[in-house]
């Protein structure tokens, strides 16, 4: 992505930390996933009839699992370190649901709620809301917040993997 508060962002908000705001171009960016990205890889590879799992962190995190409330295509969500935070995000989980059968995965680092500013602060209480909607969601086949050591920037690529781990563990059976 070229702008990550532009593009990933699910609607505009005002800057929470240093200058830039959020544009709320997300739309953009998951029609962009769903009728060219997706299609293109389903024809490219075969994988029209396997499942498309989306996964971020951080805002990517957030935007992954605004796409499961947005579009019926995902029916795996990694969102670690998800900008649960974001300005408005509790109102709009409380009045949509997911739009497909999916399993989710959730993960925070135990430090990021005790983070300075308090608008991102709020990601700890933010997140085990998440998940509690997220059980009581007749879509969502399986739900885990997983909690990390460290802040927000700490293992990045390793609670990703730990992620995609959780969910090939849920699809497989296993």
């Amino acid at each position: 992505m070229e702008n990550w508060n532009r593009d990933f962002s699910p609607w505009e908000a005002s800057a929470v930390f240093g200058k830039e705001g959020f544009a709320g171009q997300g739309l953009k960016t998951l029609r962009w996933l769903t009728e060219e990205c997706v299609p293109h890889i389903d024809r490219t590879f075969g994988v029209k009839d396997r499942e498309h799992w989306l996964m971020g962190y951080s805002l990517a995190g957030l935007f992954a699992l605004w796409a499961a409330y947005e579009s019926d295509v995902f029916s795996g969500i990694v969102c670690c370190s998800g900008s649960l935070w974001f300005p408005d995000w509790d109102h709009y989980v409380r009045n949509h649901v997911i739009q497909s059968k999916c399993s989710v995965y959730l993960s925070l680092g135990g430090k990021e709620e005790k983070a300075k500013n308090k608008v991102m602060a709020a990601v700890g209480d933010r997140t085990r809301a998440q998940e509690g909607l997220l059980q009581e969601d007749s879509m969502v086949e399986s739900v885990v917040l997983e909690w990390n050591a460290g802040g927000h920037f700490a293992d990045a690529g390793k609670r990703l993997a730990k992620g995609v781990k959780w969910m090939f563990g849920v699809k497989s059976g296993l």
